[in-house]
């Protein structure tokens, strides 16, 4: 399978002198904080994958210097700290950084080979929807920074995606051979986990036409994968190289999610976690010590708020519409309440939520849970300091209120206020 990679026009004639050197350094390392400004606007030209950035800028009147280094010759151990830098900051630097030019790609590793390292993670990027360039290209947003960029994925010719982990990766689904993998879609590293043929079969189920995803991540040091299945609903475990999925739980699940390299999930019960010695399920924090549980009218979602593990309470009934945030203490065993995601905001659909840092995204409000339409139809965001709530937008034309479908659609729609409208 063809990979593309990005291509720098570097070469030592191009970066003769330190002016230039700094020049073009400079260039890219400002890059990202100018596609933030472009936004997802369709004016974005350079994308990290199947595209060029242009040549660092060169300026004729500048005469090099007398002793001109030749910096694309580094040698390997200052390159080599800038490229540990580089992987240390973000894995898409480092993947420009290593398709520089020869001599770079020499003192740093292949991306590629990384596999799950989780140095090699695209942790901060999440995938938005399809961008105009082709059928196979995606627009990736970073949280921490606001940056976009454009993603051609070529494996997505003949695989279906299943599910977006938190940890940046594609869950993909082989239809015809039920292989399942995991792509990097920064690095284009694929990852083979077993075949869904067995887990299939033995739930009478004799395709995976229905087969759904709604949670995934990494657990044991990445060493294994958590799925959180429906149709059938089970939640399967396997490493790579494993023959078949090992079945953890066949409950249903509100929702799952990883965290500091363990799996957790929020069931009916309360939450829980993922113990990879045994592979099973063991409680966290019980529900019935903080709050009564409806199963008809409430749902439970875990958020990753910075690094601190919180659960939302939906409660949607004929009287009542609310959301309650708590802080899972997962060391005492109980869900504290808090009044606010300390500076950041959450999108939430009923099977994702992110959590970003408001500060990123001027339109953003913080302490603020933004609904898909899936979570609340009539709500688009909610306030969790004061519990207020700002309706939908009704449209004129259709007579009905437009509310984003899900917590990518919102988080999508709150940025198009920042840059050109989305396609």
């Amino acid at each position: 399978m063809e990979k593309r990679m990005i291509t720098f026009p570097c070469s030592s004639t191009q970066i003769q002198s330190q002016v230039a050197k700094r020049k073009y350094l400079s260039h890219c390392a400002s890059w990202g904080a100018k596609r933030a400004r472009s936004a997802l606007g369709g004016a974005d030209k350079h994308a990290l994958s199947g595209a060029s950035l242009p040549p660092p800028p060169h300026n004729n009147n500048t005469a090099a210097p007398a002793s001109s280094t030749d910096w694309a010759n580094l040698g390997d151990g200052p390159a080599g700290r800038i490229a540990e830098f580089a992987l240390a900051t973000d894995v898409a630097d480092y993947v420009r950084f290593h398709a520089a030019c020869r001599p770079w790609r020499r003192c740093s590793p292949d991306p590629r080979a990384g596999g799950l390292d989780s140095r090699f993670l695209p942790r901060d990027w999440i995938m938005l929807d399809k961008a105009l360039a082709g059928p196979r290209c995606r627009r990736f947003l970073n949280v921490s920074t606001g940056e976009c960029i454009r993603m051609d994925l070529l494996e997505l010719d003949d695989h279906r995606l299943l599910a977006l982990t938190p940890e940046g990766l594609l869950l993909l689904l082989h239809e015809a051979t039920l292989a399942v993998r995991l792509l990097n879609p920064l690095t284009h590293h694929l990852t083979d986990l077993p075949r869904l043929n067995a887990l299939l079969q033995a739930r009478g189920y004799e395709s995976a036409r229905s087969l759904r995803v709604y949670g995934v991540g990494l657990v044991a040091d990445a060493s294994a994968v958590a799925v959180c299945f429906s149709c059938p609903m089970v939640l399967a475990v396997a490493k790579p190289g494993d023959k078949s999925w090992t079945v953890v739980n066949e409950e249903y699940m509100y929702s799952a999610l990883p965290f500091a390299e363990r799996f957790y999930c929020a069931t009916c019960m309360g939450a829980m976690v993922l113990n990879s010695s045994d592979q099973q399920l063991v409680m966290v924090a019980d529900l019935s010590k903080s709050f009564g549980f409806s199963q008809m009218a409430h749902s439970l979602h875990l958020v990753d708020n910075g690094g601190e593990l919180m659960l939302v309470h939906r409660i949607h009934s004929n009287y009542m519409k609310k959301y309650d945030v708590y802080r899972v203490d997962v060391e005492a065993g109980i869900l504290i309440p808090v009044k606010s995601f300390n500076g950041r905001d959450v999108f939430m659909g009923m099977r994702r939520t992110i959590s970003v840092y408001a500060g990123v995204f001027p339109l953003v409000n913080a302490d603020t849970i933004y609904l898909g339409w899936e979570c609340d139809s009539q709500i688009l965001r909610y306030n969790i300091a004061d519990g207020s709530g700002v309706p939908c937008q009704c449209s004129p034309i259709l007579g009905y209120r437009l509310c984003p479908d899900s917590a990518i659609d919102c988080l999508c729609n709150c940025i198009q206020g920042i840059g050109d409208r989305l396609a």
